[in-house]
């Protein structure tokens, strides 16, 4: 069965870049523009693991980290966080409001695929 991956990302030329790479890779890939529909759709349907950019309107990337791991059901779902920003000042911030790794961009796909595939084998999970 094919690894399910939540994509959440305002800027739509990511979202279909990110997209066609993952399911390149065989997975099951769903897209969200905003925190706040990505969180709707994780509520309705958890993915296995949740690749969200930082900087976003209406709900970042941030909020949605904090408003997912208040979710019982959701707190333990790996998240990449996709960013621009680069200081390790940041990166600890993300780390304690619940980010596992950071994918920057632009990326390339075969660190993407690696990073995420490497959350994934924190949690068990085999992907495709």
């Amino acid at each position: 069965m094919a690894i399910s991956v939540l994509v959440i990302d305002d800027e739509e030329d990511y979202r279909i870049i990110i997209e066609d790479v993952l399911r390149s890779a065989g997975m099951d890939v769903r897209l969200a523009s905003d925190g706040e529909q990505g969180l709707r759709m994780l509520k309705e349907k958890p993915a296995e693991v949740v690749l969200v950019d930082w900087m976003m309107p209406r709900m970042d990337g941030e909020q949605f980290c904090r408003a997912m791991r208040a979710e019982a059901n959701l707190k333990n779902i790996p998240v990449l966080m996709l960013t621009v920003k680069q200081t390790a000042d940041e990166e600890l911030e993300a780390l304690h409001f619940g980010v596992d790794d950071f994918v920057v961009k632009p990326f390339k796909a075969p660190e993407l695929l690696a990073r995420l595939r490497a959350a994934l084998r924190r949690t068990e999970k085999k992907p495709a």
